[in-house]
């Protein structure tokens, strides 16, 4: 009796053990499907460089989230002007690399998140337009 008793402690822990290891594969896999998109923060000169070289960036949109006013004042060369509160009506192929820059840090990232939770998964942002270092167009 305690032989069969020990064999079926056995098994059990041999069944137990195989299912663990079974289910942690699952979960693995699963967690590979999952991509969680987020916007990369990239440096003055890098924008400043996409929009000097403009045609080597063709599927590449810069957009300017403040209001219409402050846009007409000076903007990075080549931008686009969505105010924040209309980026839900944007328009752009989701496919598309898009800059995205408000007033400050704070309100770039804000405004790229909200691309992203738009379906955009090519967004990136500059730390605002405030202490760009480079000409601004009128």
């Amino acid at each position: 009796m305690k032989k069969t008793f020990k064999v079926l402690i056995l098994l059990f822990i041999v069944c137990f053990l195989v299912t663990g290891c079974f289910n942690t594969k699952k979960k693995e896999e699963k967690k590979e499907e999952v991509k969680v998109v987020t916007a990369e923060k990239i440096s003055y000169s890098k924008l400043n460089d996409i929009v000097t070289h403009y045609d080597e960036h063709i599927n590449t949109d810069v957009v300017d989230v403040r209001s219409e006013e402050l846009f007409e004042e000076g903007h990075v060369t080549g931008a686009i002007n969505i105010p924040y509160e209309e980026l839900d009506n944007i328009i752009i192929d989701l496919n598309r690399e898009i800059i995205i820059y408000g007033d400050s840090a704070v309100k770039s990232k804000q405004a790229a998140k909200e691309l992203i939770g738009l379906g955009y998964k090519n967004v990136k942002y500059i730390a605002g337009i405030n202490n760009w270092p480079y000409e601004l167009e009128d």
